[in-house]
């Protein structure tokens, strides 16, 4: 009889081995790598080319279009095109279009998931091509969330030249040329003279430091004190004959000599600190005029009275055209160092090393960076060329080029970029387009070069003052441009030269003598030279520029201008010296009375205290001679030399 344990034994199947593939590992792998493949044929295309419209937006300040984008994953390509650059100056336009970009990358490098393009091309470069609807232009942030890094570059330019920018500043030519009651203007002009402040000061100064003054100088010894030394001296006696007496009248003259040292002592410190102080006094005084010079200076400013300097007006035209260049510039300088940093410096290293001593906050995660030593940077583009033919479209040119080993690591690869292009597009007006840019990146100090030359293009209206007396606007001409720039570290040298010709200019004025005098001086100028020169860095530079339009501008109004503005600083000065005349005046009397019995009340001490040392002197002397023998005659000789008479 069986039982049931047997039977169960029986019926019991033997477990299989499992064979080398196993399904619960290939089946999820293959549901990740089919989504990802789904993902790359659906999604990738799309995604990159939004995040390329969106960088180029940020970058270039204003909307940036792609209008396709394919890649080939078992190819290794990528190509987009339809390619628009919105001008932000004028939205309806594109600056550049380009008809096709091409990348054929290296496989190699996307194994190690770096994109390495051994050869590119860009293909169909138009200029200037109007849009269908006006570009997006990237407004500034708002206050709350703060500026942009790129926004920050442009803003440390525009700081400095917006200092030393008015465009209404040939409508207060035409405002001082107008004639101006500057006394019914002083009466809205809030705030008090540095001046009038100054001499309110200086007045509560003299009234505290005369109280100092006089009770430091009731403090010195008075006459009656030094003429008590006199007396103590005379009543000494010098007898050889009575040693004992001798030697104590000895030690009582040394005594008396060292009271009479230390009242002559108080007395020189004494005069030598009030002197002192009332030198300073004085001096601040002084200043005073110099202040009423820097008081006249700021109500010129205040009051709008323009300098009549070439320069002064060469830069008010045209400081608004010079810092667009200044501005883009910074931004494309902070764009490349901060894609493609320099090696850095030994101060530099030492300091991430700090930071690194320095744990990070709880929860917060910690970013490593390991450099690059063998293999391919992040991104390098090895070459691309740069081709255009002058076609059917009235956009298109004759554009040759190359860029060379743009790469986000520069220190490893050690080779610099290259930009270079040539060429024209003669429908629009542009010709002679030479453009080198070299950036440099390879060792700690970075050096960035910008060699870039237009022998013509056209000018669109470009306004040179605007306010309700005065526009003057070149309203279209063509242009010429050479600008070299050059950038090691952070110092900063920029040459630009620019000449306009074939001028039409756009002016209005309500005087009719400003209307008359602009008019002739535009005629007599066909073309119009324009150069600057900055130097220093981008946080801190000096600006020069001049034009002949500026020169001959400034030669037209010097005659009437002078006159009206040499009237209008008469007519400060009247004002400011009836605001604060009777005010120093008053003060210079104060002084007077003040520091002129200070001052002899010194003198007369330092007297008394010179008299009471030669009266001392005298009187040892004196008892000298009346004691006999040689011994007296060298103790007399030790106590003159304490005295410090004698030898």
């Amino acid at each position: 009889m069986t039982t049931s344990t047997d039977n169960a034994q029986k019926t019991t199947k033997p477990k299989k081995a499992k064979g080398p593939l196993r399904l619960e590992a290939v089946v999820p792998a293959t549901i990740l790598t089919l989504l990802l493949a789904l993902y790359f044929v659906m999604f990738f295309d799309g995604h990159m080319r939004r995040a390329i419209e969106y960088g180029g937006t940020q970058i270039n300040g204003a909307e940036v279009n792609v209008g396709y984008l394919r890649t080939s994953f078992l190819r290794a390509e990528l190509e987009m095109g339809g390619i628009q650059i919105t001008d932000k100056n004028q939205p309806t336009r594109n600056i550049f279009q380009v008809g096709k970009i091409h990348f054929k990358m290296l496989w190699d490098a996307l194994l190690r998931a770096k994109v390495v393009v051994d050869n590119a091309s860009i293909l169909d470069i138009q200029a200037l091509t109007p849009r269908k609807k006006p570009g997006y232009v990237v407004p500034p942030s708002p206050p709350s969330t703060g500026p942009t890094a790129l926004e920050k570059a442009q803003a440390q330019v525009l700081d400095q030249t917006r200092k030393k920018y008015n465009e209404n500043f040939l409508g207060d030519v035409a405002s001082v040329l107008g004639g101006t009651d500057y006394k019914e203007q002083l009466k809205t002009i809030e705030g008090n003279l540095k001046s009038d402040a100054r001499i309110k000061e200086l007045q509560k100064e003299l009234d505290e430091k005369k109280k100092k003054w006089e009770t430091r100088l009731k403090e010195l010894p008075q006459g009656p004190e030094f003429k008590a030394y006199q007396d103590r001296i005379k009543a000494l006696k010098f007898d050889i004959k009575n040693p004992a007496e001798l030697a104590r009248n000895i030690g009582e003259a040394d005594k008396i000599r060292k009271e009479i040292e230390t009242k002559v002592k108080l007395v020189d410190q004494t005069s030598k600190d009030v002197k002192s102080e009332l030198n300073v006094y004085s001096q601040e005084f002084k200043n005073l005029e110099k202040m009423v010079q820097e008081d006249l200076a700021d109500l010129q400013k205040r009051l709008k009275l323009p300098n009549v300097d070439p320069k002064e007006f060469s830069q008010q035209l045209f400081m608004q055209m010079i810092e667009q260049k200044l501005g883009s510039l910074a931004k494309y300088i902070a764009v490349a160092r901060k894609y493609m940093p320099p090696q850095k410096t030994a101060a530099e290293k030492q300091a991430k090393r700090e930071e690194q001593i320095i744990p990070p906050k709880r929860g917060q995660g910690v970013n490593y960076h390991f450099p690059v030593t063998t293999g391919y940077p992040m991104f390098w583009l090895k070459y691309a060329a740069l081709s255009s033919e002058l076609g059917q479209s009235e956009y298109s040119g004759n554009i040759k080029g190359e860029i060379k080993d743009l790469n986000t690591d520069p220190s490893f690869l050690k080779k610099p970029t290259l930009f270079l292009a040539k060429g024209d597009f003669p429908k629009q007006g542009i010709s002679g387009f030479d453009a080198k840019i070299t950036l440099d990146h390879t060792t700690d100090q970075a050096r960035d070069s910008m060699d870039i030359a237009i022998a013509g293009f056209p000018v669109s209206e470009q306004v040179l003052s605007n306010s309700p007396d005065v526009k003057l606007a070149i309203a279209s001409a063509k242009g010429s441009s050479v600008m070299n720039a050059v950038l090691v570290d952070e110092a900063l040298t920029v040459d630009i030269k620019n000449n306009f010709g074939d001028i039409k200019y756009d002016l209005g004025a309500k005087n009719k003598m400003v209307q008359e005098i602009i008019d002739a001086i535009l005629k007599g100028i066909p073309n119009v030279t324009l150069n600057a020169k900055v130097t220093g860095s981008l946080s801190n530079f000096n600006i020069g520029i001049n034009s002949n339009l500026g020169d001959e501008l400034a030669k037209g109004f010097q005659k009437q201008l002078q006159a009206k503005i040499d009237e209008a600083k008469a007519q400060l000065n009247k004002l400011v010296n009836e605001r604060i005349g009777s005010e120093k005046a008053k003060l210079k009397e104060q002084m007077d009375k003040t520091l002129g019995p200070i001052t002899k009340g010194l003198d007369e001490k330092k007297a008394e205290a010179d008299k009471a040392v030669n009266d001392a002197k005298n009187q040892v002397e004196g008892q000298k001679n009346q004691g006999q023998g040689k011994q007296l005659e060298q103790e007399g000789k030790k106590l003159l030399k304490k005295f410090g008479i004698g030898g």
